[in-house]
């Protein structure tokens, strides 16, 4: 029983000598060795990013006038049988379509006078012009042909009074087809299409040309 007392003493004065000389040496490094540790960081992953595919450069090119609707439609159909895509695009145009002769400056009593002289020499197509902005004038003879508009101012001209000549021109809308062409795809020939005399091929106009 005394042996077995003093076997525990020495037991409890050991554990008492380590944790004073060992322990807490021990139990600082684990301290250190825990806060100072760097926190784990994650490993940035890169996303794989898909080249962005080319734009295919493309070339304006544009074939007209066309004036007949028929044309411009079998125009349209042979451009989408070679896998284009045409734009309809309108051109307001002015043509001319015969000669005027007119006399101006003419009040509406003068015109009643004039009239009457035109008639009693034989020209009955005179008349007194209804449009506002050509109130003062006796129109005496519209002509698709440039020698009798000549002929008949001349006949107004004996009479005395002063003719005009004018070039009539009328507003029309003409048709283009506008198409894009890639690199390698051939140009556009009029010849291949319905009244190739009477086409042109030019490039597109850019935005805001006006035409």
């Amino acid at each position: 029983m005394r042996n077995l007392f003093f076997a525990l003493l020495f037991l409890n004065l050991a554990f008492l000598a380590w944790s004073y000389w060992v322990g807490p040496p021990l139990a600082g490094v684990a301290a250190a060795t825990s806060t100072s540790a760097p926190p784990a960081v994650p490993l940035l992953e890169l996303v794989p990013i898909s080249p962005a595919k080319a734009a295919v450069a493309t070339r304006c090119r544009s074939i007209g006038p066309f004036a007949d609707a028929s044309a411009l439609a079998a125009a349209a159909d042979a451009l989408r049988a070679h896998g284009w895509q045409p734009h309809d695009r309108g051109v307001e145009t002015s043509v001319a379509d015969g000669y005027w002769v007119y006399i101006g400056q003419l009040t509406a009593a003068a015109q009643r006078g004039v009239l009457a002289r035109l008639n009693a020499a034989g020209i009955h197509d005179a008349a007194s012009m209804a449009q506002p902005e050509q109130s003062d004038r006796v129109s005496v003879g519209f002509f698709n042909d440039q020698t009798h508009a000549v002929r008949r101012a001349e006949q107004v001209r004996q009479l005395g009074f002063k003719p005009v000549l004018d070039l009539h021109q009328r507003t029309v809308i003409t048709h283009w087809l506008d198409v894009d062409l890639k690199p390698t795809d051939p140009d556009l020939q009029a010849k291949q299409f319905q009244n190739s005399a009477a086409l042109q091929v030019a490039d597109c106009p850019t935005k805001g040309s006006g035409g």
